[in-house]
């Protein structure tokens, strides 16, 4: 039965993206109406569907009721004839349809035009950059990531808006340089070290050096003191999280390594999301609090993903190619 079950949810994908791309074609339409009248499954796998969309933000939850044109009941002795959607019926579907495309178009497209307004160098999902400053620090910004840079003859200062950077800074005793990432400020003199904001909680690795970060978010404001090996991860709600790691390992994700050591698999979410080039969304809190071990090609993510999440018994739902949906048992 969990075959069958698995077969549906792919059909139901699949009948989303030909609804999506082809909803003016009447022989999708009539398609489409035959599957879901042929087993009760189908409609179950449909409405499931349709309810995931909802839960994410990016369907209205009136779709999963007007697109089921009938069912078939097992056990009867007629079958129900699956009921013709009426024209206004089939233009709400279209209008549904194109809505959930439109909302996920918005969802990708709005923060990338605002942090291209505001950044200095971007990259995309997957892209890595190297940057030379002007001091001849560089900076390396993971994928999915955005720097702005302020240099001045007191001070240099680079804004970490997105994402992730390794930052190798060249000594200047009359010039701090510092790192931005929120509320928290890394300052350096010279050394080697890692930034991260994915999810809600920023990170501070270092692989050589010394540094010093500051939470201003805090109350009254946190200061930790870094060396190499050090680690240290600050949340939403400004609590603080310290550790170590073999300095080699920092900046690990620049060849693609996923290191996880009793990490959540949310965590591990946010680790892969900025290598997949469309939006992964995890739907049971459950298998998002379940800890793994372990190193993960992150440059492949749905392979990563599977990885993670098939010891627990997750599973991934392709609604369209840059949507993966990852669920429970």
């Amino acid at each position: 039965m969990a075959g069958d079950e698995d077969e549906a949810r792919r059909d139901a994908s699949h009948w989303y993206v030909r609804l999506r791309e082809e909803e003016s074609d009447e022989a999708v339409r009539a398609g489409f109406a035959r599957w879901l009248d042929a087993d009760p499954a189908h409609g179950e796998a449909w409405r499931s569907m349709c309810a995931t969309m909802e839960a994410v933000g990016r369907a209205p939850a009136e779709w999963r009721s007007y697109s089921l044109p009938g069912q078939s009941r097992r056990g009867s002795g007629n079958r129900r004839q699956g009921r013709r959607w009426s024209q206004p019926r089939k233009r709400r579907a279209g209008v549904a349809i194109a809505a959930v495309a439109a909302a996920c178009a918005f969802a990708l497209a709005v923060p990338t035009i605002s942090l291209r307004l505001q950044s200095d160098h971007m990259t995309g999902a997957g892209d890595i950059e190297q940057v030379r400053l002007a001091d001849g620090s560089t900076v390396q910004v993971g994928p999915n990531s955005a720097i702005a840079v302020d240099y001045s003859e007191s001070g240099r200062t680079v804004r970490l808006l997105s994402g992730q950077a390794m930052f190798d800074v060249t000594h200047d005793a009359a010039r701090p340089f510092r790192v931005q990432a929120g509320e928290v400020t890394t300052t350096v003199l010279g050394t080697s070290f890692d930034v991260r904001m994915l999810g809600d909680a920023t990170s501070i690795s270092v692989a050589r050096g010394h540094v010093r970060v500051e939470d201003a978010g805090a109350t009254p404001t946190a200061k930790r003191d870094l060396l190499a090996g050090d680690t240290v991860r600050i949340d939403a709600s400004h609590a603080i999280e310290t550790g170590r790691v073999a300095p080699q390992l920092v900046g690990g994700w620049r060849s693609g390594e996923g290191l996880a050591e009793n990490r959540t698999i949310a965590n591990m979410v946010e680790e892969i999301r900025p290598w997949f080039r469309g939006r992964i969304f995890i739907t049971d809190a459950k298998l998002a609090a379940r800890r793994v071990t372990g190193i993960y090609d992150v440059r492949h993510p749905e392979q990563a993903l599977a990885m993670i999440i098939q010891p627990h018994g997750g599973r991934i739902t392709h609604i369209t190619p840059w949507i993966m949906v990852v669920s429970g048992s």
